[in-house]
């Protein structure tokens, strides 16, 4: 009894490693966008994790990146220490940095994309065609972007 008493006090006094191996599994999402058609501006992306009903219009996190890296017409970003589970990435190629989509009569007059690269239609994807899962150190997806107006 003396023995089982000393183990409790101790491992409420040290608790080590038990407790600290229940944390959250966390990974890198790898990311790259294809078919940029220029150095002007960043890359804006909204990652959806916890919401997937606000996807694309209101994301968990919104993030910007630099073009610095691309080359022909590839950029590849990461987006570290995000929690295991399912994701889904709206992508905007914000040329003139203004954080809003350029639209003229409805067509957006810069790039876009989305996660898992669903097909083209006349509204927005939902986040089940466009949800990932990251379950893994390192999780790499590609985006391609679409560009349906001209722009400037």
């Amino acid at each position: 009894m003396t023995r089982i008493l000393l183990s409790f006090i101790l491992l409420s006094l040290f608790p080590g490693p038990l407790l600290y191996s229940q944390s959250i599994s966390k990974g890198t999402i790898e990311i790259t966008f294809k078919n940029i058609r220029n150095q002007d501006g960043w890359i804006t992306i909204g990652i959806n994790h916890r919401n997937p009903e606000g996807f694309p219009r209101k994301a968990d996190i919104e993030l910007q990146f630099e073009k610095e890296g691309m080359k022909d017409g590839s950029l590849t970003v990461q987006v570290k220490d995000q929690p295991y589970g399912m994701y889904a990435i709206s992508v905007l190629d914000d040329e003139n940095r203004d954080l809003e989509i350029e639209m003229f009569m409805g067509i957006p007059r810069e790039g876009f994309g989305f996660s898992t690269n669903p097909p083209f239609k006349l509204r927005a994807p939902r986040f089940e065609e466009c949800s990932f899962e990251v379950n893994q150190p390192v999780t790499k997806i590609s985006i391609d972007l679409r560009y349906a107006g001209k722009g400037r």
